[in-house]
This record gives C-alpha cells, sequence and structure tokens, in this order.
C-alpha cells in the first residue's frame, strides 16, 4: 500500500502542468485548437512546459469537459495516455525510469502521486502471484470525467511499456464507469479482460512482469530523486517562488547551462518578474543555481557511481573540465579528490561502528 500523503484543501489542489500538456498533445492529434479552450477556462496555456508550474484542478477538470466535447472523441482518455512521458510525472517520472524493475517504478509511483495531482488517490497491492493499482480521484469540486481515470491507468501501463521498449499486458483491468462507444479501442489498448461498471479502477498485472527489469535502470541515482519528491511533496505547502525555479532549472539542466532569459521564459515572465520575485526573497537567479548545481554535484558523487563526465552532463556544464573547475571553486579539490575523500571517510565511519 502507499504511504498517506499530506491532504490539501480542495480549493487548492492542482495538477501539474506535464499531465495537461499530455491533454493538449492528443488535443492537437484531434484538430483541437488547445489555446482557445484553455483561454475560455483562464488557464495560461504559456505555462505549459515550464514543469513545475500546476493548474486548478477544477479548470483541468472542466478543461477535460471541453476536450472531450470538442474532439467528439468519448475514448479521449485513451488518447491521452499514448502522450505520457517521463516530463508528465515530472522528478516522479525520472525516479520510475532509473528503478531497477516495474515493482519499485509502481511503488514510487503510488508514492508520489499527489505530487501529480494533488487530487490523485493512488494505491499499489502486492499480493501472492499478482500486483494491483488502483486509482481514485478527489477533486473536492467538480465530479471528475471517466476519461480522466481511463488516462490514468493507460497512462500508467503506456508509460511502463516506454520505459521498457517492449510490450507488456496486465492481466486485467477494470473501470467504475459503464461501456462506451467503440470498446475495441479498449481492448486493442489493454490487450487483457475489461470490467467495467466495477467497485473500482483497478489495474492488475502478473507478480513475474512486475519484476522485469527496466534498461538503464540506476538505483542510486531513483534513490536521490526519492529523496528530492519527498522534499517537493513536503514543500507543496510552502510554495516558494524560489522552489519553483529550482524545479525548472533541474529539468533544464542536462540540456545545457539555463539562462535566466530562457528560464524565465518557461515560467511565462519577463526577466525582470523573475529577479524581482526571488530578491522578494533574498535570492537571485544565479545564487539558485550555484546551489542546485553544488548540492546534486554532492550527491552524484557520494550516493552514485556515475563518471564524471556524466555528472557534468546533468549539471548542465559543457564537459568535464569545465565542471572540475567549478567544483574546486567551491571545494577546493578536484570531484575525484573529494570522491575518494568521501569513500575513505565512509570507510573509517564503518569501521569504527564495528568495533
Amino acid at each position: 500500500m502507499s504511504k498517506s500523503s499530506p491532504v490539501t484543501p480542495p480549493a487548492n489542489r492542482t495538477a501539474l502542468s506535464g499531465y495537461v500538456l499530455a491533454m493538449v498533445h492528443a488535443m492537437a492529434e484531434a484538430g483541437v485548437d488547445h489555446r482557445a479552450l484553455m483561454n475560455r477556462l483562464g488557464m495560461e496555456h504559456q505555462r505549459l512546459e515550464d514543469f513545475g508550474y500546476r493548474y486548478s484542478q477544477e479548470k483541468v477538470t472542466q478543461l477535460w469537459r471541453l476536450a472531450v466535447e470538442s474532439t467528439g472523441d468519448p475514448n479521449f482518455g485513451l488518447k491521452v495516455a499514448k502522450h505520457i512521458r517521463p516530463s508528465s510525472y515530472h522528478v516522479v517520472g525520472q525516479a520510475m525510469l532509473c528503478s531497477d524493475t516495474l515493482r519499485s517504478a509502481s511503488r514510487r509511483f503510488a508514492r508520489f502521486a499527489k505530487l501529480i495531482s494533488d487530487s490523485a488517490v493512488v494505491n499499489f497491492t502486492e499480493r501472492e502471484g499478482a500486483c494491483e493499482l488502483s486509482i481514485a480521484l478527489e477533486t473536492g469540486g467538480s465530479l471528475p470525467r471517466y476519461q480522466a481515470f481511463d488516462t490514468v491507468l493507460a497512462g500508467f501501463l503506456e508509460y511502463c511499456r516506454w520505459m521498457l521498449h517492449d510490450d507488456i499486458n496486465p492481466r486485467a483491468v477494470a473501470f467504475s464507469h459503464s461501456v462506451g462507444e467503440k470498446p475495441e479501442e479498449y481492448e486493442a489498448f489493454f490487450q487483457c479482460p475489461i470490467s467495467y461498471e466495477s467497485d473500482t479502477n483497478v489495474l492488475v498485472f502478473d507478480a513475474a512482469d512486475m519484476d522485469r527489469a527496466i534498461p538503464g535502470a540506476n538505483d542510486e541515482l531513483a534513490s536521490l530523486l526519492d529523496e528530492l519528491a519527498s522534499r517537493y511533496l513536503l514543500d507543496r505547502l510552502q510554495g516558494r517562488f524560489s522552489r519553483r525555479v529550482r524545479e525548472v532549472l533541474l529539468v533544464k539542466l542536462p540540456n545545457g547551462e539555463p539562462s535566466r532569459a530562457e528560464t524565465a521564459h518557461s515560467m511565462a515572465m519577463t526577466e525582470r518578474t523573475l529577479a524581482r520575485r526571488l530578491t522578494e526573497e533574498n535570492t537571485t537567479f544565479y545564487e539558485i543555481l550555484k546551489q542546485l548545481r553544488e548540492e546534486q554535484a554532492y550527491s552524484y558523487l557520494k550516493h552514485t557511481e556515475l563518471n564524471i563526465e556524466e555528472i557534468a552532463y546533468l549539471l548542465g556544464f559543457s564537459d568535464r573540465g569545465t565542471f572540475s573547475r567549478a567544483f574546486k571553486s567551491w571545494t577546493g579539490k578536484r570531484p575525484t579528490e573529494w570522491r575518494s575523500e568521501q569513500v575513505k571517510l565512509l570507510g573509517e565511519q564503518e569501521e569504527a561502528a564495528s568495533e
């Protein structure tokens, strides 16, 4: 079962922009103008690629209604699911991708689902021979469209397939809604027996499938991302602007050092507004960037076996030398020296503890 998460008041419930972006991609495929729909609801479409931004859950529910009406597709939720990728789940998606098996990834999805949407209640139940992933949506306002349940379950399955680079089919799937038009689309997507008008919305997998290995897994990095996700979950109650800037930078760093102008654009504001908001919190863009890089560098060097080139890339440096010079300016040591000292220190601590 998933661990309990902080409860967010109904009026403050939100969903990640990356999740809404998957809806937008599906609308575009159907020839629907997402900007017009979002403008009708007062949703800022400019912030779709600000991956730390969150939209009102009430407005997301209304967007579901308009999208289904505009596409004329009652199975629109299945179309959205095909666009679920790591950015849809933000740090949760990255942690899942670094997991050693689908079982570990599923546990993480259930544990941190409220980072994706405050309304999500996800449970991952492990039994002998089978595992179940169930979903409930507690919006606190308008009732969620049944297509939203379709997207959560179908999207999770699509992401599992994407992580594996291979097919995987559940043992069974159940929906609380009644069978709709074109049930063959559900059958083609899930490739398993489907129940409708069930008490729960749930995917059931064979235990053996949940133990399938995820290519390129990095359990050490996954643990680091767990820590980050845990902090984000707690920080949801704070809502500090500087935290949002850090979230954007974390996504952008592997693509090279992000500029202040680029970051402001991603957050749908001017550089002046970005600087002013950070000044109100007694910090600057470059202080946040430096601190984030420094903290992440320490974590990668201490807790993973990533080589220096890989760490340099993850931190947005152009090459190993540039990263080494920056690290030496922070600590007075090269990254390899600092890592060796940490390994030695850890060994001494373990030896002392065993005496």
